[in-house]
Parts: C-alpha cells; structure tokens; sequence
C-alpha cells in the first residue's frame, strides 16, 4: 500500500521550513476532527540490534498545523538499504508537510475570497514498531484534514527481511511457490466476516480477495491481514483488519521465513 496520494505526490521543488520537537504527541489543528494515532516508540530495539528513534518536524500556521514523527532506523545489515529507507522516510514526510502547508493557504485564500468560514489543514504522520522475530516491522499512520466532514488515516506496515541483502517483503513473498495462499486467506478472512456479521445482525463489507501486495504485520506470531478505509467497507467501519492463527498458515511459508519469523 502507499501513503496517501495528497501526502506523496511530488513537490521536490518546494521549500520546507521545519521546527524540531521531540514530544511525540499531535497537536490537533483546531477545526480537525479528534483521532487515535499509535504511541511512537522511542529507541524500541528490534530485530538483533535494529533500533528506531523518533525524529520529529513540527509546522504551525493559521492555515496549517502539522506534527510528523519519523523512525531512523539504524542496525540493518544492508547498510545501503537502510540509508534509502531513511531517506524516502524523510523525503515523504517533507512533502507532506509541504503539500498540507501550500493547500492550507490556498484554501484559506480561497474562503477569505468567498466569505466562507476557514479550516485549517492538517498532517499528523506518526509510526509503530511491531515484532516479528528476525525480521524488522514497522507502521506509518498518515492522517491528513483537508478542510472536510472529516480527516482520511492509511497506515502503511513494512516488513524487512534483515539480510545482507535487505528487502521489504510482499505477502506474496512470505509463501513456497504453488501453494494457492490467497483462496486460504481468503477462506479464513470470509469466514471471520461470516461470523462477524451474523453476530452484528447486518453485513458492510464488501470483501472479494486479499491482492499478491495486500497490507499485512505481524503480532504474537499470527499474521494480520490490513484493509483501507473505504476499501472492502464504508468510512465509518474504520480499517478492518483479520487475525489469522499461526497453525493455519506457517506450513505455507518459506522455510527462510518461517526461520526468521520464529526467531530459530
């Protein structure tokens, strides 16, 4: 999954002025609705000596507020790897505050012109470290106001093979080849539906199929499969998200998954 589009399309061009911070808390600009967000885990070691610590932008404005805390992630054995995943971290965050900074003041522009009652825009990126054994796993919760009903969150989760050769895995990349994984997740997901909503009396998802680069973590050695707002269900739903035991999947894996996911 990527980050919202708002917050990643390009603006390379524009310049960026940024104020340290270290509390890892959002300041709600005023007229944003109020949203959880994941406590950001300070210098949380992970994965054999991998450690995250929080770097913090902060940008305030009448039009604009915006609090982005970013991992930098040092301990990785591909050191090249880690340079360029620090790296595009960065770049993300500097767009979106960017990106919030010059559609805040645009529409400001906008309300003062027609006599309309401004909202201030607002950008709130903060990240969650999970475990999973060998393997190095981490969020991105992205929340963006834009003046309307209410915000939009995506939480974006990486999953690195740790290996001298790093990669950030796909679903599609933690099972043996041949194996039909996704009609078995599938299966186990719409089941868990079934029985969800036969409990709730009404049925709002209209789930299909997970894809080859579905959202997925770890947590306490099951998988979890990671939905979108809007993406198999209405707004108000939230980010579904399903729990799959660990029996009922780890003979599908890789053995070198399985390996690192286990921690032998």
């Amino acid at each position: 999954m990527t980050w919202l589009q708002s917050v990643t399309s390009s603006l390379l061009g524009t310049a960026v002025w940024l104020t340290a911070a270290t509390a890892p808390v959002l300041a709600a600009a005023p007229a944003a609705p109020a949203k959880p967000a994941p406590a950001t885990q300070a210098q949380a070691p992970q994965a054999a000596g991998v450690v995250f610590t929080p770097k913090t932008f902060t940008v305030h404005s009448k039009e604009f507020e915006g609090r982005v805390t970013i991992p930098v992630i040092r301990g990785l054995k591909d050191k090249a790897f880690e340079a360029k995943l620090n790296a595009d971290l960065l770049k993300q965050a500097q767009t979106g505050l960017a990106e919030g900074q010059k559609a805040g003041k645009e529409d400001a522009a906008e309300a003062k012109k027609y006599g309309w009652e401004p909202r201030p825009h607002a950008l709130d990126i903060s990240y969650e470290v999970h475990q999973a054994g060998k393997l190095v796993s981490f969020s991105i919760q992205t929340y963006v106001y834009t003046g309307g009903a209410h915000g939009m969150t995506e939480v974006t989760y990486y999953t690195i093979d740790n290996q001298a050769k790093a990669r950030t895995l796909k679903l599609a990349d933690l099972f043996r080849p041949g194996y039909d994984y996704r009609s078995i997740l599938n299966q186990l997901i719409s089941q868990q539906i079934k029985a969800q909503t036969e409990a709730d009396g009404y049925n709002p998802y209209s789930f299909e199929s997970i894809s080859d680069d579905q959202s997925f973590s770890f947590e306490n050695g099951n998988l979890v499969i990671h939905f979108g707002q809007y993406e198999i269900a209405p707004y108000a739903v939230g980010m579904p998200s399903f729990t799959i035991p660990a029996h009922r999947f780890q003979n599908l894996l890789k053995p070198e998954i399985l390996a690192a996911l286990t921690g032998k």
